[in-house]
């Protein structure tokens, strides 16, 4: 929308300069792109807003100027005109058009424009055409009503018919083209043929031209929808269309129409012999007041405004306002559809006060539903720390996951699904992150990078709660290490190892990989994960069926899922500094052929037999070969005798060493070698 600063003058005295109002109106939400000189006149290029048609003209505009700087605006005295029924108008579909007023004007004389009007729309880049012309392009821009003027004369049957038109008509527009209509075009008949596109662009046949004695001047208002898409059929527009497809204000038809007809008898003679106004469809009803409080204005800006000056400003806006003590009733004008809620009300107010203006505050948030547990924030990022100083890369993936791709998995648990999933592929809340961690191997695998150490932190969502997981995938080949021939693969007990590891550097207790089944992973190659004896997760190698699933193709894939909530409440307190004891340490190894148990079993017998001066049992050594027998492997362990009192014996360490062999031979069935 153009705004020319000459003629904004004769509607308000607002003292600004060109740039200081520039700056206004783009505070107020008018942002001004495009300032430029045109004669003695300065125009500004506005974007408006989808939602303000009212500000598509020069009086809207004026409004604005007037409530930014608070002064009074000067509206044009307009007549009021009777109707009579000397003029012939129906309209067949009142949803095509609302509203149609028609006033017959005798006796004009079509000459120049009004010179300083005419600057006006020469500003506006309009060149002059006649005095008529020219009156319906002013008050376009004045009221943002479009209008148009028939040569009375020359409509056949004195009629006026508003209808669609009917397939294979044609009509010659102003621009002289030819064009072909269809149903789905509102026109502006006479008794036999149309003769204007309806709220786009009227017909050369039925123009003003300098011979016109008697002119029928065209007022309406006119569905959007049906303006918007018969522009976009002919690939025809105008400054009618553009503003009837963004919707004018019903009452506005009327006021357009008598400030024309003032102007036409002012500037071209002539009587007024004809006038009706055919309401199709009546506007809808009153609109509702919105309450606005104090509070509400502190609560949605941050910041106290007057309710004096918003009162002010709303009035300035064209709203009737009633104000109480801490609180102001607001009917929005007619021409404010965007205004619906107390929001709305406090934008207004707030734009033209300039969101520059008002204070900077900080916003308050209530924390007291907020719980941030800080040691299990520590935990996952020390947890993270130690994953990728092992060599693993962290990925993050989504929550979400389809149906499908969990089946894939043999998933057989409950499920959370969203009411309203965007996508197929996003439809449950996540109950494993297996799926998600096989799609990120298999993007990898498929651009080349098949040697893969990834690791995720994230959550899993059942019916009974959220919970956080640590995910772990390997694939491929160890790292290179020079003290191999080659790279080997990699397998559970990488995983298995760097979770010890990551574990045990962050002193979680009790962590035992078990062995145990689970449908997603090949028989005999999986483990429970318990984590001071609770169950806290699974491991294994991901059964090949499942990979081919996912277009994982030849490639070995492990896989655990750990809840890291159970691990961080497994954590022991950090060892306090002890004394360091003053006596001497012994130390006595031992060889072993163990047919079953584990080296825990070994170390909590030995422990529970020495006696409080058996301080530590080290492992050195696994031997398996051909000098055991069949079903034996051999243990090489090292035990560190101390006490904290004096100074033990040989013989004392001797004797108590025989005990601890003795029950590892009767308790496991060990043999000492």
């Amino acid at each position: 929308m153009k705004l020319s600063l000459n003629w904004l003058n004769q509607y308000i005295d607002h003292g600004l300069t060109a740039d200081e109002l520039s700056f206004r109106l783009t505070m107020a939400g008018l942002e001004v792109e495009h300032v430029e000189k045109a004669g003695n006149d300065t125009v500004f290029e506005i974007e408006v807003t989808p939602n303000r048609p009212d500000c598509l003209s020069m009086l809207g505009l004026a409004r604005e100027v007037s409530a930014i700087v608070d002064k009074e605006l000067k509206v044009p005295v307009v007549g009021v005109y009777a109707d009579s029924a000397s003029v012939d108008i129906s309209i067949e579909n009142a949803a095509d058009c609302a509203r149609y007023i028609g006033t017959r004007i005798d006796g004009i004389s079509v000459r120049p424009f009004a010179a300083d009007k005419s600057l006006f729309l020469q500003a506006f880049g309009n060149k002059p055409i006649s005095n008529i012309v020219d009156i319906t392009n002013f008050v376009l821009f004045e009221f943002g009503q479009p209008l148009h003027a028939f040569d009375h004369d020359k409509l056949e049957g004195e009629k006026i018919i508003v209808r669609r038109a009917r397939k294979g008509e044609k009509i010659i527009t102003l621009d002289d083209v030819e064009r072909t209509l269809d149903e789905s075009i509102l026109v502006i008949a006479d008794a036999r043929k149309p003769v204007a596109i309806a709220g786009i662009m009227g017909g050369r046949d039925t123009g003003v031209t300098a011979s016109t004695k008697r002119v029928l001047l065209e007022s309406a208002s006119f569905d959007l929808g049906i303006i918007r898409r018969a522009s976009r059929k002919l690939g025809l527009t105008s400054d009618s269309c553009y503003r009837f497809e963004r919707g004018i204000a019903w009452r506005t038809a009327e006021a357009a129409s008598n400030r024309a007809t003032d102007l036409i008898l002012e500037l071209a003679g002539g009587t007024v012999v004809g006038r009706r106004d055919v309401v199709a469809k009546e506007p809808a009803s009153q609109r509702t007041p919105v309450v606005v409080s104090v509070n509400d204005i502190q609560k949605l800006l941050g910041a106290p405004l007057d309710l004096v000056r918003a009162e002010k400003i709303l009035k300035r806006l064209g709203c009737v306002v009633a104000a109480a003590e801490k609180a102001i009733t607001v009917i929005p004008p007619y021409f404010r559809n965007d205004i619906q809620i107390k929001e709305d009300v406090i934008e207004e107010v707030a734009r033209i006060v300039g969101y520059d203006n008002l204070p900077m505050t900080l916003p308050q948030v209530p924390a007291v539903n907020i719980v941030v547990d800080q040691e299990k924030e520590t935990f996952h990022s020390r947890l993270t720390d130690c994953f990728v100083g092992l060599g693993y890369n962290q990925v993050v993936t989504y929550a979400l996951v389809g149906s499908a791709a969990l089946a894939k998995t043999n998933y057989q648990g409950p499920v959370i699904k969203l009411q309203n999933a965007m996508s197929a592929e996003q439809e449950l809340m996540r109950p494993t992150a297996l799926p998600n961690m096989l799609v990120v191997a298999a993007a990898n695998m498929n651009r080349g990078q098949r040697d893969l150490k990834l690791f995720e932190i994230g959550k899993k969502y059942l019916p009974g709660g959220e919970r956080w997981i640590l995910s772990v995938l390997v694939s491929g080949r160890r790292d290179p290490d020079w003290r191999a021939p080659k790279r080997q693969a990699l397998d559970l007990f990488d995983i298995k190892g760097a979770v010890e590891e990551s574990f045990g550097r962050l002193r979680v207790k009790n962590c035992v990989f078990t062995q145990a089944q689970d449908a997603a992973f090949d028989l005999g190659q999986s483990a429970a994960v318990m984590i001071d004896g609770k169950a806290a997760g699974k491991a294994g190698k991901v059964a090949d069926d499942i990979l081919g699933k996912f277009d994982i193709k030849k490639a070995a894939v492990y896989f655990a899922e750990i809840d890291i909530e159970i691990a961080c409440d497994a954590v022991v307190p950090r060892p306090k500094f002890a004394a360091i004891d003053e006596f001497p340490a012994m130390v006595r190894d031992i060889s072993l052929a163990v047919k079953e148990g584990s080296f825990d079993a070994i170390k909590t017998l030995c422990l529970e037999n020495g006696q409080g001066v058996l301080k530590r049992i080290d492992f050195v050594e696994l031997y398996c070969g051909d000098k055991l027998e069949a079903g034996h492997k051999g243990y090489v362990l090292s035990m560190l005798y101390q006490s904290s009192e004096r100074t033990l014996t040989d013989d004392e360490v001797n004797g108590l060493h025989e005990i601890i062999v003795a029950k590892l031979i009767e308790k496991l069935g060990v043999k000492r070698r």
